[in-house]
């Protein structure tokens, strides 16, 4: 004989899982399920909204960026398009007037947004110009 012992009796009603403890244990990990992929829905959406963001701001520079070598910068607007087909709207002006500074060199307000009209900026920074004689 091998020195095993044959299992004790399984006493009545001690033999598996209920029906019914079967049935909330697959409800309760569906809700799990439902829950855990809603999540993952929205953090996905969140990514992509603020890949899309980057690519804009990241745009919006070059933009800047090669208006600024094409020449010295002019007060005015310009418009073009993005990579994706939307509108963009560049505003060059001389914020040194408004902000009270006497003959100072021009101090460019660059503001750049998306949009025919002027919209919410994507870019913006300021540029300081070349000392005037």
């Amino acid at each position: 004989m091998s020195g095993r012992r044959p299992a004790p009796p399984a006493e009545p009603g001690e033999e598996g899982f209920t029906i019914v403890e079967v049935v909330v244990a697959f409800a309760i990990t569906a809700l799990a399920m439902i829950a855990a992929i809603e999540v993952s829905g929205a953090v996905a959406m969140g990514v992509r909204r603020v890949e899309a963001a980057r690519v804009a701001s990241d745009e919006a520079e070059g933009v800047v960026l090669a208006r600024f070598a094409a020449g010295p910068p002019q007060a005015g607007v310009e418009r073009g398009t993005f990579s994706d087909g939307s509108a963009w709207t560049l505003r060059i002006a001389d914020a040194a007037p408004a902000m009270g500074l006497g003959r100072v060199p021009p101090l460019w307000l660059v503001r750049l947004s998306r949009g025919p009209v002027e919209g919410r900026p994507i870019y913006t920074t300021l540029v300081p110009g070349e000392i005037r004689e």
